[in-house]
């Protein structure tokens, strides 16, 4: 996947953010300590939301969307952080070629995404509805239903996100290009991208389909498009990282400051939408609100100054978190696909007409519980998995040895 930190080989090496506490030489490149930290702390945010929204009343609790709406800068994370990994390791590779980057990046997408949604589709529509009996006798109709919902990312809640790394890979050789194009301009890249958004996040939100398209158009989440901004924000970002890391100097109460004041601009004009402007409580365009964009991209920055600081300041004073978070990042993948079914499962026993873990410790401990058997679960499962022959398939990691933690 394109959030791995980079594999050794192949790439001059550069500081990334400046001290060498930050990072470690892997062949020619530098290993980047700080985006191990971004990473894990994303996927760990991705799940306590999905947990949240799973165990309240999401359509109808203001808090719950509220937590959410500024909780969506994780996914734009997502695709910033793959924008910058895929720039930093090939921006000054001279023999980098189209071909080769797509027959080795694919693969760590394209297998799990098809395995974990056969897996999605078998057990939460099939097995959950007890159609077993009607797959068997219609196989065709069974894979022309599959096929639906791997042709949008469906299957699974998150799947969409793979479906969108596709993309992503697909495109990356034009973005290199382009990245590369504009030497110089980048500030002017930035500029026009950001006003593409602008008008892309204002489209979603105000803009009514006519009916002939309305059943395709509600799709856009599962496209690039939406995150074209973020992605380009991560390679521009990844190109000037020692610029960056300079200029993130001794700013971190600045960066806290426009992070809080961003977010009372967007949770404020959330909030009087629903109180005064009739709008719903629940949106599921909420991430794509252009008023959010400003809180998006401070609190990515901030997330990657933090992270930085840690790397550069703190790391080696630190060595059991650090080896947390490098446990965490090499297992976040296999966590993200592996982790709706664990909540799955997690919230299956019922307690009258609720699930067991919400109705016995009560809320707001239901949601906490659930979330920790979540999170536990879903590294058990990818401690087996990684053990695995095919595990590259399963988790888009390589397989671990027996007895290897």
């Amino acid at each position: 996947m394109t959030m791995f930190a980079p594999k050794p080989g192949g790439e001059s090496a550069d500081s990334g953010v400046g001290a060498t506490a930050t990072i470690r030489r892997v062949g020619k490149r530098a290993y980047l300590h700080h985006l191990d930290l971004i990473r894990a702390t994303t996927f760990s945010l991705v799940i306590f939301v999905h947990c949240l929204t799973q165990t309240t009343d999401e359509f109808n609790n203001l808090g719950v969307n509220t937590a959410s709406l500024l909780l969506h800068f994780t996914r734009n994370t997502f695709f910033a952080l793959t924008g910058f990994v895929l720039m930093y390791q090939n921006y000054d590779k001279a023999d980098f070629s189209t071909t080769g980057f797509w027959r080795r990046r694919i693969k760590l997408v394209i297998f799990p995404y098809l395995i974990w949604s056969a897996i999605y589709w078998l057990v939460q529509q099939v097995w959950a509805r007890d159609r077993i009996g009607d797959l068997l006798s219609d196989p065709i109709g069974g894979l022309t239903e599959f096929a639906h919902l791997i042709a949008w990312g469906l299957s699974g809640f998150q799947m969409y996100f793979l479906f969108v790394m596709l993309q992503v890979y697909l495109l990356f050789p034009l973005i290199l290009r382009l990245v590369r194009a504009t030497a110089g301009r980048h500030v002017l890249l930035l500029g026009a991208s950001l006003g593409v958004q602008v008008a892309i996040t204002s489209t979603i939100t105000y803009w009514e389909p006519p009916a002939a398209i309305a059943g395709v158009w509600w799709h856009h989440y599962a496209t690039f498009i939406p995150y074209q901004f973020f992605i380009l924000y991560g390679a521009v970002a990844a190109v000037h990282r020692e610029a960056i890391a300079r200029w993130l100097e001794g700013k971190g109460w600045w960066l806290f400051g426009a992070l809080m004041a961003t977010a009372a601009l967007a949770v404020g004009i959330y909030l009087g939408g629903v109180w005064f402007g009739d709008r719903p409580v629940h949106d599921h365009d909420s991430a794509f609100f252009p008023w959010l964009l400003p809180f998006l991209i401070v609190a990515i920055t901030c997330l990657y100054a933090a992270a930085a600081h840690w790397g550069s300041n703190w790391r080696e004073f630190t060595p059991r978190f650090a080896r947390v978070v490098s446990f965490a990042s090499n297992r976040s993948f296999g966590v993200f696909l592996a982790h709706v079914l664990v909540l799955y499962f997690v919230l299956m026993p019922q307690s009258g007409d609720q699930p067991w873990i919400l109705a016995t410790p009560g809320q707001p401990w239901g949601t906490i519980v659930t979330y920790i058997a979540t999170i536990g679960g879903s590294l058990l499962l990818m401690e087996i998995l990684r053990r695995l022959p095919g595990s590259l398939y399963l988790t888009g990691r390589p397989r671990l040895a027996l007895g290897k933690r």
